[in-house]
């Protein structure tokens, strides 16, 4: 069912299919299932039973103290170097952890100090100024009694139950393999109170040649040593509220800590990776809202964390946007921090069953809590909440332009593939997506662009979309708009990677034209190839017979081999033509004779429609003016005879992956003629047109055709002597042929070499 405007239940302001309509998660088996096998490790043990806690598996505790496992606390391998009555000795930090925390705490200062007395080695270091400020200006008397007396003392009873709760070793989630580890919610909360008070070795140090340089910080130090300087800075105190507030609700006396969660890690090898120029997947449907947010709305979906490649980013730091205020409002989240490394580019982290304890309102500097969230999602036979969260990073653009690049949007693909193709395979295989904005913030994304290669990314992964905008009326409008257009001419993912690909070669001469407005010019000069094949009519086009001809040129000039596109035509092209322009978007664009453009893809749309015929009307160009500046897409470049030759900007330079930063400049600009007025002086810079590519219709056309084969005889022998004379010097003072004779001689001697295509940049690495 579509709409435009329509309110349903939850919100007022969207478009696009029922979010209703959109396949949730309830109800079917969540994945993976919950099975001990090689890539899947369970700490608990199965099966649970009806309402039960699981039990830790095995019942004694295991130790590993590797390079696969997270180092625990309490192994008897961790040691604590110590200094008494002049003498220095080992002795086992877990003991040294046990005896500080269960001395009586009164205040943040005393906390301080008894985290330092296991992490003496940064004791001239460490200093809490936020946890100081918090219980001193953010709390009052009664709040701070209250933590010290009765939650202080409870989180450090589950802190040092970590020998009977956590049994088994913990596998460290590594890059390029796949594993799940699934823990109790009791678990998690344990390992997470470890994390408040500071207890898990060789994870304070940042540097770069640190054990775990390539893990995200999981102890709380660097959290507490932030400063409040400013009401700007109170959002960290909402930060600390929101933590506390997970610890009262899991250390109560009658909280039911009987759930599951499952963190699991996945990589797509590059046999996995979709060919994305060749993709015939069609867009799915689209609901699309700039009211509430995928945490709220987005229920039953999979749930796109915008994440950093170090999950959680800043939530223990400076951060409060999307990733962070997720983590802190389900802390559950933040276990993944312990034994998640960096992701990689075609890796995603997805985590299943967390739990929501915190309301808040804000965002960035304004966030605050807002209080204590009852979290009434379903839950599986395995008491596995509904709500899987998938995390994936996008890439931060120091030049947003760059965004654009072939081997980013690439990238972007990839990624987000990665993580909206989670699944496949099992009853979940087809939930939603509920994503929003991501890698537009901080990051610097184009909106218009990531809401595109997410769409794109779902079509190929076959799921719906509920896109939630966050505010954005405008951009709600701009992607409906972009999404049914696409859908209304059954466009494929495929013919979107080639525009886009093409977008960025636009962006270099006229950095005005928006990615959808270049877009829609693309597409609607498909459409006009058609209509000017099919149905153009001389009174409409007055010059439609001439501009037939070039671009029956142009095509047959296109299938030539790479090796008749020789510099000196490129030079010839550029160096005797002049331009002028037009405006840059297509809703500028004059209404008289429609534009002739390039199309290097052979999925031409095959009928013209009465949406794509409205379309055409919006990017037909008028009679031409002294003062315009810029034209979309197609380029007409004048010689000195004043008839107009096709070139275009849409022309993508083909360069192999290891190369394509280097985009070279497209050679043309958009231009048009200036006039009426046609030169009778002969041309030197046309190019060679076969007679038999195209039907000659009257004596006019075939001069036209003898004039254009015989300057081009011309250009050729000049080129060929000025090559002959290069190489006798060459040979006269190196004694030697030149480079390019040699090189051409060995080709002739042995196989040619087949350059690579830009096509073959986007299929995956064998």
């Amino acid at each position: 069912m579509e709409s435009d405007n329509i309110s349903n239940n939850e919100t007022t302001n969207w478009k696009g299919t029922n979010k209703s309509l959109l396949p949730r998660s309830f109800g079917k088996r969540l994945c993976p299932s919950l099975k001990p096998s090689l890539e899947h490790t369970l700490l608990f043990k199965i099966p649970i039973g009806i309402n039960k806690i699981p039990e830790p598996y095995p019942k004694e505790y295991c130790d590993s103290w590797d390079d696969n496992h997270v180092k625990m606390p309490c192994s008897k391998h961790n040691l604590l170097l110590v200094h008494e009555n002049d003498k220095s000795s080992k002795k086992n930090r877990w003991d040294i952890i046990t005896n500080s925390l269960l001395k009586p705490i009164s205040s943040s200062e005393e906390l301080e100090k008894a985290i330092i007395s296991y992490n003496s080695k940064y004791k001239n270091q460490w200093r809490f100024y936020l946890l100081h400020s918090f219980f001193d200006e953010c709390l009052n008397e009664e709040e701070t009694e209250e933590f010290f007396i009765n939650l202080l003392p409870k989180i450090i009873k589950l802190a040092l139950q970590l020998p009977t709760l956590v049994t088994k070793p913990i596998p460290l989630l590594k890059q390029t393999h796949n594993h799940s580890i699934s823990l109790s919610q009791m678990q998690i909360a344990c390992l997470l109170a470890n994390a408040f008070l500071c207890t898990f070795p060789h994870r304070n140090v940042s540097s770069s040649k640190s054990e775990y340089s390539e893990y995200p910080h999981i102890n709380f130090n660097g959290l507490f040593q932030l400063m409040v300087t400013s009401s700007a800075d109170h959002y960290l105190y909402e930060k600390l509220k929101c933590i506390i507030c997970y610890f009262k609700k899991v250390t109560s006396a009658n909280s039911v800590l009987n759930g599951i969660v499952t963190y699991s890690r996945r990589r797509l090898p590059s046999g996995d990776l979709p060919y994305w120029l060749q993709s015939t997947k069609k867009l799915t449907n689209l609901y699309i809202t700039s009211d509430g947010t995928i945490e709220d709305n987005g229920d039953g979906m999979l749930q796109v964390d915008f994440a950093n490649k170090f999950i959680g980013g800043g939530v223990l730091g400076h951060g409060s946007v999307q990733e962070e205020i997720r983590f802190l409002i389900c802390p559950e989240l933040l276990l993944s921090q312990l034994f998640s490394e960096k992701m990689l580019h075609t890796e995603a982290i997805i985590i299943t069953g967390v739990e929501r304890f915190s309301d808040y309102s804000g965002y960035a500097d304004s966030f605050v809590w807002k209080g204590v969230h009852l979290d009434v999602t379903p839950v599986d036979e395995n008491n596995r909440r509904y709500t899987t969260i998938v995390a994936i990073d996008a890439l931060y653009y120091s030049d947003p332009k760059t965004q654009f690049k072939t081997k980013n949007l690439r990238r972007e693909l990839h990624k987000s593939f990665a993580g909206f193709s989670w699944g496949q395979g099992s009853e979940c295989s087809n939930v939603a997506i509920a994503t929003g904005n991501w890698g537009c913030g901080a990051f610097r994304g184009d909106s218009h662009l990531k809401s595109l290669l997410q769409l794109m990314s779902a079509a190929q992964a076959n799921r719906d979309v509920a896109y939630f905008t966050f505010g954005d009326t405008k951009l709600l409008d701009s992607i409906y708009s972009m999404h049914t257009f696409l859908k209304s001419q059954d466009i494929t993912v495929g013919e979107v990677t080639s525009i886009l690909i093409k977008y960025y070669a636009c962006l270099e001469t006229m950095p005005c034209v928006s990615v959808h407005d270049y877009i829609y010019d693309a597409f609607a000069n498909k459409a006009r190839q058609v209509l000017d094949n099919n149905e153009c009519k001389p009174k409409i086009f007055s010059q439609y017979l001439q501009n037939q001809v070039l671009r029956n040129n142009y095509k047959a000039e296109e299938s030539n081999t790479e090796d008749d596109k020789t510099s000196e035509q490129l030079h010839s092209l550029s160096s005797s033509s002049y331009v002028e322009s037009r405006p840059c978007s297509s809703s500028n664009l004059p209404e008289s004779i429609p534009e002739v453009s390039q199309s290097t893809s052979s999925n031409i749309i095959k009928s013209i429609s009465k949406e794509s015929q409205s379309l055409l009307s919006l990017s037909t160009i008028k009679s031409i003016s002294d003062d315009s500046k810029y034209c979309l897409n197609t380029t007409f470049i004048e010689s000195p005879s004043k008839k107009p030759q096709l070139s275009s900007s849409l022309s993508i330079i083909e360069s192999t992956p290891e190369k394509v930063e280097e985009e070279p400049k497209v050679i043309g600009v958009d231009s048009i003629d200036a006039t009426d007025h046609v030169d009778k002086q002969e041309t030197q810079d046309v190019r060679f047109l076969p007679v038999n590519q195209f039907r000659l219709k009257n004596d006019e056309e075939r001069t036209m055709c003898i004039k254009q084969q015989k300057n081009s005889w011309l250009q050729l022998n000049d080129s060929k002597k000025d090559f002959q004379s290069a190489i006798e010097k060459s040979s006269a003072v190196t004694g030697q042929l030149s480079i390019l004779k040699r090189d051409r001689e060995e080709q002739d001697g042995g196989k040619r070499v087949v350059k690579r295509k830009i096509s073959d940049y986007f299929s995956p690495k064998r």
